[in-house]
């Protein structure tokens, strides 16, 4: 009869605090309001952040694409700033050799000048 009466104590303080503690979880009406509220304005702070962020991405996309253009026309100056270069360097290079052709030119006519008044000199004296 004592075991009983323990057990029988013990099990009704325990349902009582099971009972206390089931009725401690379930939030009042102003907890949940609260709550709600709470959920909202972490909904509002994350749309607003989601918003930042796609603004932020769009504006980093634009500036790559700005960057990728200024790279492809600074590539396209290179390239024919050192078009113009060779093109240049060709040039040169033909006006020496041209002008080494000239200096020749002159030099064999200045030799035949020279053979001519020798012909003309032997000519005259025979």
């Amino acid at each position: 009869m004592k075991y009983k009466s323990i057990i029988v104590t013990l099990s009704i303080g325990a349902a009582s605090l099971f009972t206390s503690e089931a009725y401690s979880q379930q939030p009042t009406a102003q907890e949940q309001h609260s709550k709600d509220s709470l959920e909202i304005v972490k909904l509002k702070e994350r749309q607003i952040l989601n918003a930042n962020h796609h603004a932020t991405m769009s504006e980093a996309k634009l500036n790559r694409k700005e960057t990728k253009a200024k790279a492809k026309a600074a590539k396209r100056l290179d390239r024919e700033a050192n078009a113009a270069a060779r093109e240049s360097r060709k040039e040169v290079r033909a006006e020496a050799k041209a002008q080494k052709q000239r200096v020749k030119a002159d030099k064999q006519a200045a030799k035949a000048s020279k053979a001519r008044d020798k012909s003309d000199k032997s000519d005259k004296n025979d």
